[in-house]
């Protein structure tokens, strides 16, 4: 599962998905279309689901998008999500998923909220700082610090 913090990203993440794995099943949950067709979509079961918090909490709460399965999580442009009040939904989501699982936060800036949401919720975390190692310049990347646990 990825989170990012608007329709716009979750889309172009849901994109790269297809593209690079067209075999996956994925699905792009976000607010602003019919919550119906996404439910029936995940009737039949799909192997990677991209969206935004609040739809993805919306349809946990209707009992469709069961996260019991999940192995990967990722935070996309996790600084971003605070900007648009997404920080409860995150924390929300994050305590139902299964304990066993790798998580993953990619983020421009780390703000305290995301070092305690890392500390919280991500075991052992590896932080990789891209600006310190002076990578920025070299790599077309968008993000300069991620945090990856096992």
């Amino acid at each position: 599962m990825v989170m990012a913090p608007t329709r716009e990203l979750a889309r172009q993440v849901q994109k790269e998905f297809h593209d690079s794995a067209p075999s996956l099943d994925t699905i792009c949950l976000y607010g602003g279309v019919p919550i119906s067709s996404q439910m029936r979509e995940l009737e039949y079961g799909v192997d990677v689901v991209v969206g935004t918090p609040g739809r993805i909490i919306d349809l946990m709460k209707r009992g469709s998008l069961n996260l019991s399965e999940i192995k990967y999580v990722v935070l996309d442009e996790a600084d971003q999500m605070l900007g648009v009040g997404f920080v409860d939904d995150i924390e929300t989501i994050l305590s139902r998923l299964p304990k066993k699982r790798h998580s993953m936060c990619f983020s421009a800036t780390m703000p305290s909220w995301i070092k305690q949401l890392v500390r919280k919720y991500l075991k052992d975390p590896l932080t990789i700082d891209l600006v310190s190692m002076g990578i920025c310049l070299l790599l077309p990347i968008v993000f300069n610090r991620c945090m990856w646990a096992p």
